[in-house]
């Protein structure tokens, strides 16, 4: 099975093998046991003046964020830390939260651009939308202007726990993004939980229903998310197991209507297996919360965890404002070279 390869056939994924190896010992932590050493990186000083020079050159000539490029927001002061963001999102706790950029204090649009430019340091930028949202989404509370009910990130209500599933790539993100602007005046706290921590509390409870969560389910896309002349739903296991790393995809809110669509309706099986995966999602034992401050960029790995959001309360007149961006490795694998996509996505 090619795990990267978006499959619209359940068929495709033959019979699955349920996950029995040993992770990293990074990814074997308890909430109680994290402390801000483990997850959180100061950015150095220059790199705020080297923002500051860069945006001074993006404002000089005329681009925005739909035309500046890498190029544009060269800084050299990231190297550092580069190497200490990929060490906790890979073989660490999953996440991290880079701090001491001040984004909060340049105007949202340079705050867009700059954390843009940061995260093209860490992996790729991929799109999250065709003809908006393309390169960052700004997450905040869309009120009456969001009809869609698969995205509830765009109210101000609880998002429970879920990976990100990109359905216009051929594969989801490997990293989310999301540099907060403005926080809310109460909530909004991220939730973090380790796809193996899960997986382990699950097979502690129900090894019975535990190969459920290998078989493939149907995701119905979020509106935004939907290619015109492309399927209808995108199919794929909520667990993957590959050696000794394990894999998660996950949001209950896209699986029962996708499932539904598809004309095969969740089992009673399959819903009491999703039961208890939402009972631990909500686990003190297990999920990690964090309230970021403004101008922090939390960073975690969307294939190996599951993240999440608490209800939040706006000031009225600062409403809480985070830019979000989905990235794939450039460090690993196949990275961004074509070749090594091509055979590692599309040639059989």
């Amino acid at each position: 099975m090619t795990l990267l390869r978006i499959n619209t056939d359940p068929a495709a994924f033959g019979t699955p093998t349920v996950f029995a190896g040993t992770p990293a010992p990074g990814w074997r932590w308890t909430p109680d046991a994290l402390g801000a050493a483990d997850y959180v990186v100061e950015a150095p000083d220059a790199v705020r003046t080297q923002i500051a020079a860069a945006l001074d050159a993006v404002h000089r000539n005329g681009l925005d964020l739909d035309t500046v490029e890498m190029e544009d927001l060269r800084l050299p002061g990231l190297a550092e830390v580069v190497p200490r963001l990929h060490d906790r999102l890979d073989g660490g706790p999953g996440f991290a939260i880079l701090r001491g950029l001040a984004l909060d204090a340049l105007p949202e649009d340079d705050a867009g651009i700059a954390a843009w430019g940061v995260a093209n340091y860490v992996g790729r930028p991929i799109r999250q939308g065709l003809k908006k949202d393309r390169r960052i989404f700004t997450v905040t509370n869309y009120k009456s202007g969001n009809d869609d009910p698969i995205r509830i990130g765009a109210t101000s209500a609880l998002s429970p726990p879920h990976t990100d599933n990109g359905c216009l790539e051929p594969r989801s993100p490997d990293y989310i993004v999301l540099a907060c602007y403005r926080q809310a005046r109460q909530g909004g706290d991220s939730t973090l939980i380790s796809a193996y921590a899960l997986h382990a509390a699950f097979a502690a409870r129900r090894p019975d229903l535990l190969p459920l969560l290998y078989q493939p389910y149907h995701f119905l896309p979020p509106k935004l998310h939907t290619w015109p002349a492309g399927p209808a739903t995108i199919v794929k296991p909520i667990f993957a197991a590959e050696g000794d790393a394990l894999y998660v995809h996950y949001a209950r809110v896209m699986i029962e209507p996708g499932m539904k669509l598809a004309g095969t309706p969740l089992t009673a099986a399959q819903c009491e297996a999703l039961d208890l995966l939402d009972e631990l999602l909500v686990d003190p034992a297990i999920v990690f919360t964090c309230r970021m401050a403004a101008g922090d960029i939390l960073f975690s790995n969307n294939r190996s965890m599951v993240h999440g959001r608490l209800a939040f309360e706006d000031d009225p007149d600062r409403p809480r404002c985070l830019k979000r961006l989905w990235l794939w490795q450039r460090h690993r694998g196949a990275g961004g070279d074509p070749v090594s996509l091509d055979r590692r996505e599309m040639v059989a």
